[in-house]
């Protein structure tokens, strides 16, 4: 396979370089994969790391903007977010390996294609544009139990969960502009004709992400894995509860491996706002997570694990 490789040094530029069958790159942990597995044979990559307006991590009347750029292992570390958005920090530091953090990007990691071994394989599965899901009846252990439609893929994303529960926002940019989305907008669980894993159009970039302020608030994120350590979730959930003295006045509960999106759990939200946090209140929140739950013939242990990950979740943020 061939194509072309450029390096803009402005986002201007990189914009004006966009053509169809063109991609973006970054960090390519994601992309070339794809690329030596033939998922995607572009005509061009257009490299994003050499312009300075994707890069940082900046403290704004907003709250906190995060470049495009920013590498899980730079979020993951930088003091501000391990102070006031623990949540986003632990789900950095729980994503992949060392290795792959150090060049992983925010806005790739949100953008990754779907991980399920049919679909990256020589499957012509209903993702690819198939008519069926394979893994729905084959080997469904790691598929989702909640929201999925033609797809039962589960979003990859370790840092969307914790971006979710922040109610961060993302900016994209085109040659024709800019819009902002909410991360609830930006991900979709594929369905009918439409088989988009987000809304980025093919010529947008992710240029930043926006952390809102926060008082009196704490979070936490918790994963479970196959292995120790380095692999994905098979679940995952991040909480972020803010309290007015005693009493939470504020819950986000975002479950991660269950779905094609990262999953709120409104119901069991709605249960703690207005609490005093005590054990007997997080398992109910706990057991309200998982009552719309349909899993698959091989997965319903998620089921048992999203209930004990909630309840420990939220006794401990």
């Amino acid at each position: 396979m061939t194509f072309e490789f450029t390096s803009p040094r402005t986002l201007d530029e990189a914009l004006r370089l966009w053509q169809p069958d063109a991609r973006w790159y970054a960090g390519g942990t994601d992309l070339v994969p794809e690329i030596k597995s033939e998922l995607a044979a572009p005509t061009r990559l257009i490299n994003l790391k050499k312009i300075p307006d994707l890069n940082g991590i900046a403290e704004t009347e907003r709250g906190l903007r995060l470049g495009g750029l920013a590498t899980l292992t730079e979020l993951g570390a930088h003091p501000g977010i391990r102070q006031h958005y623990r949540a986003l920090a632990e789900s950095c530091d729980l994503a992949a390996s060392p290795q792959l953090r150090n060049v992983a990007t925010l806005g790739g990691n949100l953008n990754q294609d779907s991980r399920c071994a049919y679909y990256r394989g020589d499957f012509n599965c209903w993702l690819k544009g198939g008519a069926v899901c394979y893994m729905r009846e084959g080997e469904n252990r790691e598929a989702a139990i909640f929201g999925y439609h033609d797809c039962v893929h589960v979003h990859p994303s370790d840092p969307a969960s914790a971006l979710l529960a922040f109610d961060a926002m993302l900016t994209l940019r085109s040659a024709n502009g800019s819009r902002e989305l909410s991360v609830g907008e930006f991900f979709r669980a594929p369905a009918g004709d439409d088989r988009r894993l987000n809304d980025r159009r093919p010529d947008e970039i992710i240029t930043e992400i926006h952390l809102p302020k926060f008082s009196n608030s704490r979070s936490v994120y918790l994963k479970e894995m196959d292995r120790a350590a380095w692999g994905f979730a098979l679940v995952s959930v991040a909480a972020r509860l803010d309290f007015d003295g005693e009493k939470i006045a504020d819950a986000r509960l975002v479950l991660g491996g269950v779905a094609p999106t990262p999953w709120r759990v409104p119901e069991a939200e709605r249960l703690l706002v207005g609490q005093t946090l005590s054990p007997d209140l997080a398992a109910r929140a706990a057991e309200a997570a998982i009552q719309n739950a349909q899993p698959l013939s091989h997965n319903a242990y998620k089921i048992r694990l999203a209930k004990v990950l909630v309840k420990r979740a939220v006794l401990n943020v």
